[in-house]
């Protein structure tokens, strides 16, 4: 059966192996489309890392990225769970709701982003005017540069925390009946047995809806781009929207750009690697 797979795995393999080992010459190699270098390359080494490394830009879209992330992945952790909960508690009405929460995973990250841009504008957005329509200030959700990094979480929150709730929805549905059971013929609470059987057994799920998000927040780039284009004062300049600036969204710094990709895509790798070691440490 390993043979049959062979000629796929070797396709999959070259389609992968190409635009990465592309993108590595690319960043040992001094290439500006602005300084008329688009067919010309310079190889420079590591100095395009070396740049970088020395950059403040980029350390703050490191941070920014990092900052983003926790705050969406807790936040749509927690969420999650209690929705899923709810539903999985609430038979009766859990198909409406479960449409529900799978509806915002049916929009594109850049018609959500388009939606939200519109809806949180200070000036002509709906959610200030209904604030003020009730007597309270509107802040200025996209223009405050201490708020608006956890503006883009809650949309992002929105938008994403549908694929958790589905997730843990399947983890409850494989906790054995029985269990459920005698505990509750023991008297056990509803806290009791969320902390001593719920939450033990969705560990594995929990990690699993994790990994995914974490990984997908990380690589946020449409929900920056679309709302704040990594403004105010680079507040929301993601290392996804860094790394666009830096090439084809302006600089064309081709070279510098792909050394920015390389490095992120290890931090990303090794973030991942955490959670793999995480969940290999998870009992069976």
């Amino acid at each position: 059966p390993i043979l049959f797979l062979l000629p796929a795995a070797a396709v999959l393999f070259l389609i992968a192996a190409y635009p990465v080992g592309f993108g590595l010459w690319a960043g040992l190699h001094q290439w500006n489309w602005a300084l008329g270098q688009a067919e010309s390359w310079t190889f420079i080494g590591f100095d395009n890392y070396a740049q970088l490394f020395a950059n403040k830009a980029f350390w703050n879209s490191i941070k920014v990225t990092v900052t983003f992330t926790a705050i969406a992945v807790t936040l749509q952790l927690i969420l999650g769970l209690g929705i899923a909960i709810l539903l999985h508690n609430n038979m009766r009405a859990s198909w409406f709701f479960r449409s529900a929460v799978v509806f915002p995973l049916m929009v594109s990250d850049i018609v959500a982003a388009v939606i939200f841009a519109t809806i949180l504008d200070p000036n002509l957005g709906i959610l200030n005017y209904a604030l003020s329509v009730v007597g309270l200030p509107g802040p200025n959700w996209i223009g405050n540069p201490n708020l608006v990094i956890i503006t883009l979480s809650l949309v992002d929150t929105w938008w994403q925390t549908g694929n958790i709730i589905l997730i843990l929805l399947a983890g409850m549905t494989a906790i054995p009946q029985d269990r459920i059971d005698m505990a509750s013929i023991d008297g056990a609470s509803g806290w009791r047995m969320f902390f001593h059987i719920t939450l033990p057994a969705l560990k594995p799920f929990i990690l699993v809806a994790l990994v995914f998000r974490t990984i997908d927040a990380l690589r946020v780039f449409a929900l920056a781009w679309a709302i704040t284009k990594g403004g105010p004062l680079r507040a929301t300049e993601v290392s996804q929207l860094y790394i666009f600036k830096q090439g084809i969204g302006g600089a064309y710094n081709m070279g510098y750009a792909s050394a920015a990709a390389t490095v992120f895509a290890i931090f990303v790798g090794l973030v991942a690697g955490i959670y793999l070691l995480a969940m290999r440490r998870q009992p069976a």
